[in-house]
């Protein structure tokens, strides 16, 4: 008895959770929406690590040529072999937030690209790391650390200079232009949009946003507002963010999550023996004639409705994810399936 009374109360908790989660909800424009211009870049380089324990490039002379071009740029010419197994190849790669000052440092991930075994105890010798424009951005220098996993195997060819990449260009985008500024939605949607503008309008009548070329909304800076307190208080305005409709499937672990007001039609699904009948009348499925089949009428139309009923009667996380699969295929999950 206290089993079941348990069973009602967390039913009716999620329940209201549920109608909760379908509820209009408020996120930041920031969380949607992006400023043109504002953006991550990428720089990359290439470079040598020293200092490896026989651990190094064994078979690529490629780290021997690098390590001579170094030498060299320190007065060293020498002709001399190189090849070493305390050496290694290694390639560079870095990102830079959208503000970047000369001086500033970032983490640099280096990850072997020859045969070394292991690039443990090394330190990578200073190289330069550029953008797609092909100027310098970065110089990186400084012993490798690695990271200890929580659970598999160690890495030991790819590692992490913390902190040892020093900005050497500073970055400064231009995101006004014509006294505006551009928004960008992450994922474009209509309603979506709609809420910006209308959010916008009601603080800053001045701004006049508009959706112009490639769907983006151009905000006019007001005249007695400056840059900085304009771009913050657009951020931190609240608007729907008109929530796609969508259910995920994971099949590997057999997680199932279910994204916005996700409906369906009226449908009767049978599979091995069960019978399930989805919709909003009354009335209950018909099993197979001659044969005795676990039957569940459902009086709803989503698809909470008929997960927790499937799961009620037992069926498997395997027989849930093919007949969700199956209401797709029928058209009557109204729904963006997305099957992992």
């Amino acid at each position: 008895m206290k089993k079941l009374s348990f069973l009602l109360y967390f039913t009716a908790v999620f329940f209201l959770l549920q109608n909760n989660l379908y509820s209009a909800v408020n996120v930041k424009i920031r969380e949607i929406a992006f400023i043109d211009g504002l953006k991550e870049n990428q720089v990359f380089g290439f470079g040598v690590v020293v200092g490896l324990q026989g651990t190094g490039d064994s078979k690529t002379s490629l780290a021997e040529s690098s390590l001579k071009s170094v030498l060299k740029s320190i007065g060293i010419t020498e002709d001399e072999n190189y090849r070493s197994k305390n050496i290694a190849a290694v390639f560079l790669t870095a990102k830079l937030p959208s503000f970047v000052r000369i001086g500033d440092r970032v983490d640099v991930a280096v990850s072997s690209i020859g045969d070394a075994k292991s690039l443990e105890g090394g330190v990578l010798v200073q190289s330069p790391l550029m953008g797609a424009d092909g100027r310098i951005y970065v110089v990186s220098q400084g012993s490798l650390s690695f990271s200890s996993p929580k659970s598999g195997k160690k890495i030991s060819t790819a590692a992490n200079v913390v902190n040892g990449g020093i900005v050497e260009r500073a970055l400064e985008p231009d995101i006004v232009a014509n006294n505006a500024i551009i928004l960008i939605l992450r994922d474009w949607d209509f309603t979506v949009a709609n809420n910006i503008i209308k959010a916008v309008e009601g603080r800053y009548i001045e701004s006049k946003p508009e959706i112009v070329n490639n769907g983006r909304i151009k905000l006019l800076i007001p005249k007695d507002t400056g840059l900085t307190e304009f771009i913050s208080t657009i951020e931190n305005m609240e608007v729907n963010p008109g929530t796609e409709a969508r259910v995920v499937i994971n099949e590997r672990d057999g997680t199932i999550v279910m994204g916005g007001d996700v409906k369906i039609s009226d449908v009767v699904v049978s599979k091995d023996g069960m019978i399930i009948k989805v919709g909003s009348r009354e009335g209950g499925a018909i099993g197979s004639t001659g044969e005795t089949a676990s039957t569940a009428a459902i009086k709803g139309s989503s698809v909470k409705d008929i997960v927790d009923s499937l799961n009620y009667i037992g069926a498997s996380t395997r027989d849930i994810i093919a007949i969700l699969k199956a209401i797709k295929d029928a058209g009557a999950l109204h729904a963006n399936l997305i099957i992992k």
